[in-house]
């Protein structure tokens, strides 16, 4: 029998004998600057990384804001989930619930 073993990048982990197949999960975050004046809502698979693109100046639209922590974050099985929870929570009555969720954390 062989040991357990898995291939990055395939879409299943081998086990044994059985093939599991591996969840990717989507990540809608909010990222405030240090000054508290600003935020910002995206959505990605590695939040971490992407932060880390923020604070080098490799996003146009916070390239002048910086530096961020991120203060939020939701998951979500799907793209497609978490591109609708981004949109959502940018505009309205989405984004004023953010802001009444947050301060309720006591993040904002």
């Amino acid at each position: 029998m062989n040991a357990p073993h898995s291939k990055c990048g395939d879409r299943f982990a081998v086990r044994g004998f059985e093939s599991l197949p591996l969840r990717i999960m989507y990540f809608v975050y909010v990222l405030r600057n240090i000054s508290g004046f600003f935020h910002y809502i995206g959505h990605s698979k590695d939040p971490k990384a992407r932060l880390k693109d923020h604070n080098a100046g490799k996003v146009r639209a916070t390239k002048g804001h910086r530096p961020f922590d991120i203060i939020y974050t939701e998951q979500y099985t799907t793209r497609s989930e978490a591109q609708k929870r981004e949109y959502y929570l940018k505009r309205g009555e989405g984004n004023i619930w953010l802001r009444k969720k947050l301060k309720k954390l006591g993040r904002w």
